[in-house]
């Protein structure tokens, strides 16, 4: 079996969107593989397309090696489009290795550890806030908005949710202008906000209820230090805040009670090590369209080495969350998985299989390579125009 054509698809994905690699062979069999980057989706499939000729006529099998071969082709370019192009593809020959074998690629990776994952809530509120328009939902203006919407995530019987700073009316930052470039500062609106969206989910579902907030790259670290500190008593889950400077990120961790998280951003064994080695987090977030499960595998077990839990990031598409469960069934060191419960539309429609949901748990899918498949015809329907 030879690997005979590799194509990329740009699919609008609403508020972001979604880059999917189809990987066939000529003995029938189709891999299909996660690139996602929330923009410039037309940099990656260029990307993939430029890896086409190298891996025409190459063993699917022999994944770990077209990785390794891959990153010599991309050798100037560790991280970024090129990693995602490669992820894509290294996620397709996993589903095409399990669909050989008839097995699932948790099976691959080493079995399953646990057949359910617990799962928290992404964008819970902020995407009701920000992006409606692309969802099943009305839009999220108020506090008292919130209070009302803290019923929906209560009746979806997840156990946790992971939000996002809001300037919704009747909080202090109710239209007050954001800097056009950040600067890293944090204003005393926005950590007086973040408090009283936090105290509304905290109040409404109560003590026992997981709750995250992430502000990405917003903050240095006096302002992600300041605001962890306020959010100290409202026993999080975590604080989701990221920067490149490791002794920046250490300092964070250790001078608030407040669980620091981060690493989406991060790629290969050499961008978490420093990280690891320092204990700078309470759990690392793995991005598996951005690392491939090749090397997904190898940052969880180095995690493992330093008593890190893992969490991945899966905040794309319905095929992240498939190739997420199978990376999370068979790894020791699982916390929880991101999952964007509240989505577009037209999100169930790309999948032949879609996501089993039991009492806040994923089920880990049984049948064979990922355990679902997508279908072409509506990946070009909902293509992204260029």
């Amino acid at each position: 079996m030879k690997i005979s054509t590799i194509k990329p698809f740009a699919v609008k994905g609403g508020f972001r969107y979604w880059v999917f690699v189809k990987v066939e062979t000529d003995a029938g069999l189709i891999g299909w593989g996660d690139a996602s980057d929330w923009d410039a989706p037309f940099s990656i499939t260029e990307a993939v397309c430029y890896l086409e000729p190298f891996l025409i006529g190459k063993d699917p099998f022999d994944v770990e090696k077209i990785w390794w071969n891959n990153t010599q082709i991309f050798k100037r370019m560790w991280g970024g489009i090129a990693w995602k192009a490669m992820s894509g593809i290294d996620t397709a020959l996993w589903d095409i290795k399990g669909k050989a074998l008839g097995i699932p690629v948790w099976q691959l990776l080493g079995g399953k550890i646990r057949d359910r994952l617990r799962l928290y809530w992404t964008h819970c509120g902020s995407a009701q806030f920000a992006h409606h328009q692309y969802l099943n939902s009305p839009q999220l203006r108020s506090i008292e908005d919130l209070k009302k919407f803290c019923e929906r995530v209560a009746q979806s019987g997840l156990t946790a949710l992971k939000t996002n700073i809001m300037a919704m009316k009747g909080t202090p930052l109710y239209r007050v202008p954001r800097e056009e470039i950040f600067t890293g500062k944090i204003s005393d609106e926005e950590v007086e906000t973040a408090c009283m969206e936090i105290e509304v989910f905290r109040k409404d579902l109560g003590k026992k209820f997981g709750i995250a907030l992430d502000t990405a790259f917003d903050y240095r670290l006096d302002g992600a230090l300041n605001l962890a500190r306020a959010l100290e008593p409202y026993d999080m889950m975590w604080l989701e805040t990221e920067t490149f400077d490791v002794n920046a990120q250490e300092k964070l961790a250790y001078l608030t009670t407040t669980p620091i998280v981060h690493g989406e951003s991060l790629y290969d064994l050499h961008g978490y090590l420093p990280y690891l080695q320092r204990h700078a987090q309470k759990t690392i977030m793995v991005d598996l369209a951005w690392n491939g499960l090749t090397m997904g595998k190898k940052i969880a077990d180095l995690a493992l080495a330093f008593d890190t839990a893992v969490s991945p990031h899966n905040c794309h598409n319905p095929l992240t969350t498939f190739v997420a469960a199978q990376f999370c069934a068979s790894i020791k060191n699982f916390d929880i998985l991101e999952i964007d419960y509240d989505d577009v539309p037209w999100r169930d429609e790309l999948i032949t299989e879609k996501i089993q949901i039991e009492n806040g748990y994923l089920l880990v899918p049984e049948r064979p390579g990922l355990g679902t498949d997508l279908i072409e015809e509506k990946l070009l329907e909902y293509a992204v125009e260029r």
